[in-house]
């Protein structure tokens, strides 16, 4: 006899095997699948068949985890970038005063090279950033 309760935990444990293993899109998709067998038994199916399809429907474990892999990878890249546009953006702002400050009192000394170096380092950090997360990388 068929038990979709059981069926839903042995489905559950091919997509932890597939490595499926990030909790909120795991329980997104047990909840999507529960939904759609309801729906397909409210249309006169048994169980076991609305469960077989719904899951046919759904995919084989291991491309839901290239899918998975490739929002996360998206998500990734978009982090790279904002860190990168951060260090762009503030690498500027220590410098800039620094150069003021030169510019008012006509010298060098550590109080002004500092910021410009460091301004520096982290503008070119940021650029560098930015670029990695917009490289493209192969699926």
């Amino acid at each position: 006899m068929f038990h979709l309760e059981s069926a839903v935990a042995e489905w559950r444990n091919q997509m932890l095997a597939a490595g499926v293993q990030s909790p909120v899109p795991l329980e997104e998709l047990e909840a999507h699948l529960r939904e759609e067998v309801e729906q397909q038994v409210k249309l006169g199916l048994g169980e076991q068949s609305a469960f077989e399809i719904t899951t046919s429907h759904l995919g084989q474990p291991h491309l839901l985890k290239r899918e998975f892999k490739k929002i996360e990878r998206n998500n990734m890249k978009l982090v790279l970038i904002l860190i990168g546009i951060f260090g762009i953006l503030t690498g500027p702002a220590i410098i800039l005063p620094a150069l003021a400050q030169h510019r008012n009192l006509g010298i060098w000394n550590n109080n002004i090279i500092w910021p410009i170096i460091i301004g520096a380092i982290i503008t070119l950090a940021g650029v560098g950033t930015a670029v990695l997360g917009f490289k493209k990388q192969k699926t």
